[in-house]
């Protein structure tokens, strides 16, 4: 399995059938990207590329929750085994191990 740790990220629009793209880096270095394509869109496989990078493909309709996880969690991991079982993911953290008091 390869997987990165991602440090940082980017969003720009491009021309064309992707609408919106977020790029990971692992400090200086490209890691790979979500390209998100129109919820009636019929989507490819993750893939690994020729240099390494990992290129998710998913639905826009799942920007915001991305864009959320990208804002609230560290660490970040990009990862891909297959073309099915490629994505974000977080590290482990404990169940109550959170910060917010209700009172």
């Amino acid at each position: 399995m390869k997987e990165y740790p991602i440090t940082s990220y980017a969003t720009y629009i491009k021309n064309g059938t992707e609408s919106t793209c977020i790029q990971f880096f692992e400090h200086n270095r490209d890691r790979g990207a979500v390209r998100f394509f129109p919820d009636d869109s019929e989507l490819k496989d993750a893939e690994l590329g020729s240099e390494g990078k990992i290129f998710l493909n998913m639905r826009i309709n799942r920007l915001n929750a991305v864009l959320d996880i990208l804002r609230h969690q560290n660490p970040l991991y990009l990862f891909f085994e297959d073309g099915n079982n490629a994505g974000l993911r977080s590290k482990r953290e404990t169940v109550g191990d959170d910060d917010l008091w209700i009172t």
